[in-house]
């Protein structure tokens, strides 16, 4: 009966996404969701266990059921209470991040002062819950709409507020538009986004899993969109993408590792490996214990592994009962697209 229900459910949230979120319901539900403003916890964060730890400076932490963390000096603070935490990424002095309101989600702005947030506003409202990684380039703030396989793309958003999601400025479909929501032949769950000189990388996750097709990367020309290349990995759901001018680096998830030019070079057995941080003295990498039940991934713990440069580990943090979506350092974070080389 259990099994049965939970079949249902996910049933009518797939028939949601595919077939209503996009549309004048899903804008008015949206709008039910969004009467209660939310607004900063700031709270003592104790819900983690750490190895002996190291001289790092202060980074983000969205988890999938644990809100948006904090760690500072061998503590955390969760900064927002909400579920559903994803992308995160910072323009000037104001960080962005991407939670689920519920059936749909919001991008919100704030600032940090004294490790607290301060000043939320909501940025982009009424998005579908399946928005992943985001990230300014320039000052447009490119969004990955993971369950319509595209990209929007809001102009000039660093002074905007309250954007209705349908008010992008440009959108891009990597690989075309879908005809059947996820069930799609087509349908690539674009994850994570990252411009390096004039190319954007996209990563297909591909759902390996259920597809049995490997992951790829989706090369974008940044003046000439049509210019398209894809380059197969041998990955399974794949999630992060970061270059410079000696290495690339991405997650091959379902495999527990982190690929540095196309070799394994870090290993995790059972831990799905997601959300990364590269700065000049760290490799930031997240995890979570690898459950394929969806409905009971947030009881399972997640990870940050933190490495030297030279690939060493160096400290370790266990987060209890969610996963990890996603890492940014506050300050020289360089796996973010603006990031000045």
């Amino acid at each position: 009966m259990i099994n049965l229900l939970i079949k249902i459910k996910k049933y009518l949230l797939d028939y949601y996404d595919n077939n209503l979120a996009f549309t004048k319901f899903g804008d008015l539900y949206s709008n039910l969701e969004n009467i209660q403003k939310k607004q900063p916890s700031n709270s003592k964060f104790i819900e983690f266990k750490s190895s002996r730890k190291v001289d790092i400076k202060p980074f983000l932490i969205a988890t999938s059921s644990q809100g948006l963390l904090l760690y500072f000096n061998g503590k955390i603070t969760k900064l927002f209470n909400e579920k559903g935490f994803y992308g995160i990424t910072k323009l000037s002095n104001k960080f962005y991040a991407f939670h689920k309101t519920g059936m749909h989600g919001n991008i919100i702005s704030f600032k940090l002062k004294d490790n607290k947030a301060i000043e939320n506003k909501i940025i982009v409202k009424g998005l579908s819950r399946g928005i992943h990684q985001i990230d300014f380039i320039n000052n447009d703030l490119y969004v990955t709409n993971t369950y319509d396989n595209s990209i929007l793309i809001y102009k000039d958003a660093k002074n905007k507020e309250n954007i209705n999601w349908k008010k992008f400025d440009d959108i891009i479909y990597p690989n075309g538009k879908l005809n059947n929501g996820r069930s799609s032949d087509n349908y690539n769950h674009f994850n994570s986004i990252f411009k390096y000189k004039n190319d954007i990388h996209i990563i297909a996750h591909n759902e390996t899993k259920k597809t049995k097709r490997k992951s790829e990367i989706y090369t974008i020309n940044y003046s000439k969109r049509k210019n398209i290349t894809i380059q197969k990995t041998d990955g399974s759901n794949c999630h992060n993408i970061y270059l410079n001018k000696n290495q690339k680096i991405y997650c091959k998830s379902l495999e527990g590792i982190l690929s540095i030019n196309n070799k394994d070079v870090i290993s995790h057995k059972d831990i799905f490996t997601r959300g990364l941080s590269v700065s000049d003295k760290h490799i930031i990498l997240g995890g979570s214990e690898i459950q394929l039940k969806r409905e009971n991934r947030d009881t399972t713990n997640g990870y940050i592994f933190i490495y030297n440069t030279e690939l060493e580990l160096k400290q370790k943090i266990s987060i209890k009962n969610t996963q990890i979506q996603e890492i940014r350092l506050v300050n020289n974070e360089k796996t973010l697209s603006n990031y000045i080389r």
